[in-house]
């Protein structure tokens, strides 16, 4: 009897341990398929929540950020919309502080639009030293410069110091040879001098006239003469601005016989028909924080 009992206790053992086996297999697939649930429920979660977290994020905060920047490029030009809320042109009526009664020239869009991108990527600046300081400034992406000290409106045709593909040209001898759809032009400073106004009028009625010829679909800015200080103007004896106001003068009836556009850039600058202490070292180059007004205002009226 006694290895009868043996077999049944070795029996019960061996079911014992195949009982705890496959209980313990059973707890570890059941721990197994919880987790799978859990993991399966927490991603879902996370789905279904992301849709509308992302939909918030570019409804609420990428559109203010936009109209943030819009408005800050609106104050940006203030200054120069500000002081023409009245006039609907790009050649602004006389003020009486810089122009007198200055005739009227072409009209176009109302004040405060702003350039677009890339406005000034086919626009060619024709200038003195003044002009060269708005080029070292650097604030028109993509503009072309023809600029150079004591440049005035009968050198433009003589002075060869314009690179172009690899010999020296005149001013007008290199605006020829490219496309421009835009032509901003401010001389006179350096002709103050002359002792003929009528000359300067005829050489500035001239070279519009060639710069149209050259670029017939191109629109033509005549900017105004920046005034000088005023005790740059009370000290010398040529850099008068009740003279730069006759200048002035002279080049809105340009405009307005030559059917192209004045652009008051002295407003930009200039308080009560001067320019101010602070703008200049010199009473006449303005420095960066005017550069910075003069390209304001040339953003915002385009």
């Amino acid at each position: 009897m006694q290895p009868i009992s043996e077999k049944v206790v070795r029996r019960k053992k061996r079911r014992r341990r195949l009982f705890l086996w496959r209980t313990a297999v059973c707890l570890c697939l059941l721990s197994l398929l919880v987790a799978v649930v859990k993991g399966t429920t927490a991603v879902v979660a996370d789905l279904s929540g992301s849709r509308p977290a992302f939909s918030s994020q570019s409804d609420s905060s990428a559109r203010p950020a936009s109209s943030a920047r819009q408005t800050a490029a609106a104050e940006s030009f203030a200054p120069a919309v500000s002081s023409q809320a009245s006039v609907s042109s790009r050649a602004p009526a006389a003020d009486p502080s810089s122009l007198g009664n200055a005739p009227s020239s072409e009209s176009g869009p109302p004040p405060g639009r702003q350039a677009a991108q890339g406005w000034f990527s086919d626009a060619l600046f024709i200038g003195d030293s003044r002009t060269e300081g708005l080029r070292n400034y650097d604030g028109l992406s993509g503009a072309t410069y023809y600029a150079l000290k004591g440049l005035m409106v009968n050198t433009v045709y003589t002075r060869r110091e314009i690179m172009d593909n690899g010999s020296k040209k005149t001013v007008m001898e290199a605006q020829a040879k490219h496309p421009f759809g835009k032509i901003y032009v401010m001389l006179g400073v350096n002709e103050l001098g002359w002792s003929s106004m009528q000359s300067f009028v005829d050489d500035y009625s001239k070279m519009v006239k060639d710069l149209k010829k050259d670029h017939p679909k191109a629109e033509i800015y005549l900017q105004a003469i920046f005034p000088v200080s005023a005790q740059k103007s009370a000290e010398s004896s040529i850099y008068k601005n009740s003279k730069i106001v006759s200048y002035n003068q002279a080049i809105q009836k340009i405009a307005k016989d030559q059917k192209v556009i004045y652009l008051d850039t002295a407003r930009a600058v200039s308080e009560n028909g001067v320019l101010p202490e602070d703008a200049s070292t010199d009473g006449v180059h303005l420095n960066s924080e005017y550069c910075a007004k003069w390209c304001d205002y040339l953003k915002a009226n385009e």
